[in-house]
């Protein structure tokens, strides 16, 4: 909106350039988390947000600094982008969204604070960790998704159900969801994503990498996909206004980028379920959105592979339990980098170096899933 005015006030050609745009919107996303997050974690110390247990004599690292995150993201999103269907749509959805996990959090540091106060029994405390039921969580993502969903395919032209397949041009072969199918399998795509990044925000620094990379990829497919001359010459779909997703795309880059500042180990502030189930949203509808539902789940590998560990985990406890009377795990723990940290545990030095290793080498296949995607989507098709 505010460049919207300058471009109209100066008539310059600079202020309505996506690219501009989205790189003045990765910079300012990044000097105000670097300006407010010191202040806003002393703030979150000062209430004892946290939900982890003081260990030897050190307290524990406040949540909620995706709460931040969020309306940093917010905040400049609207001041750089063009308001339109594509990007009304993901930011209710990402503000949606990381309102829930707001309430999550908040939920957790009650249950905290009441295991302090011997208001609550610490053996009960687990029941009580996960913050608000897992049922209505999942209820309130789907019954969001849904609507969302529905605004979506009615005002956007350009969201038909077309699906872009991974080594096929257009032309050839592409995925056609009609009606409400698409409008499940968008619901379905934005909320199981949501969940999937809740989980990998699990280490420090964990869950900021895939959703940098996943924004670089989706900024990259809307500015392209919105520029006839470029779509035309790669040979992706034509979209129309899906380019303003670019300088969103780019200021919930530079927040994360500059959030990795205080978030690497060892962190002085955890994400919590504000900003990853809220971030999660957003990744899922923007793919949906330029078209590249089916590059998700290599784009953001970590993601899916963290969501299955714990499907997979549950699933195979059940079936064996029916089976067999006793329940099997088919990890040693989920998600997915629980799993690591037992079976690498004692081979370092210290549990920070052990969690270091496993975070780099997820960070490490992101950024390897990122470029492979690049490739499939711009070149071999």
């Amino acid at each position: 909106m505010l460049f919207q005015w300058l471009y109209h006030t100066t008539g310059m050609d600079l202020f309505d350039g996506r690219l501009f745009r989205a790189g003045v919107a990765a910079i300012l996303a990044a000097i105000m988390v670097f300006a407010l997050m010191p202040k806003y974690i002393k703030i979150l110390q000062g209430l004892d947000a946290t939900s982890d247990f003081d260990k030897n004599g050190t307290k524990a690292p406040p949540i909620m600094g995706g709460a931040l995150l969020v309306v940093i993201t917010a905040i400049v999103s609207v001041l750089t982008c063009k308001m339109n269907g594509y990007t009304i749509s993901t930011l209710v959805v990402l503000v949606l969204f990381s309102a829930v996990g707001a309430i999550d959090d908040v939920a957790k540091v009650r249950a905290k604070r009441l295991v302090t106060l011997g208001k609550l029994k610490a053996a009960d405390y687990m029941d009580k960790a996960d913050g608000i039921s897992s049922s209505l969580r999942l209820f309130l993502y789907f019954l969001i998704s849904l609507v969302v969903a529905i605004f979506s395919y009615k005002f956007i032209p350009e969201l038909r159900g077309d699906l872009t397949v991974p080594f096929f041009p257009n032309e050839v072969f592409q995925i056609h969801l009609p009606n409400w199918i698409f409008v499940g399998f968008m619901t379905f795509v934005i909320a199981a994503t949501a969940n999937g990044t809740n989980f990998t925000d699990g280490l420090d620094s964990l869950v900021s990498v895939p959703i940098i990379t996943s924004m670089i990829f989706v900024g990259a497919v809307a500015y392209l996909s919105g520029n006839f001359i470029f779509s035309n010459y790669l040979n992706v779909p034509f979209l129309p206004g899906c380019d303003e997703l670019f300088p969103l795309a780019m200021s919930i880059a530079g927040a994360l980028l500059a959030y990795l500042w205080f978030n690497c180990p060892p962190a002085e502030i955890y994400m919590g379920d504000s900003g990853s189930v809220g971030f999660g949203a957003a990744i899922g509808i923007m793919f949906i959105l330029v078209q590249a539902g089916l590059f998700l789940p290599l784009v953001c590998i970590i993601i899916i592979a963290e969501a299955f560990s714990v499907l997979f985990q549950i699933s195979f406890f059940k079936a064996t339990k029916k089976i067999y009377g006793e329940g099997k795990r088919l990890f040693l723990c989920a998600p997915l980098h629980h799993h690591y940290q037992k079976k690498w545990e004692g081979k370092f030095a210290s549990k920070p170096l052990l969690n270091s290793k496993i975070a780099w080498r997820m960070h490490l296949i992101s950024l390897f899933a990122l470029v492979l995607s690049m490739v499939i989507f711009f070149g071999i098709r």
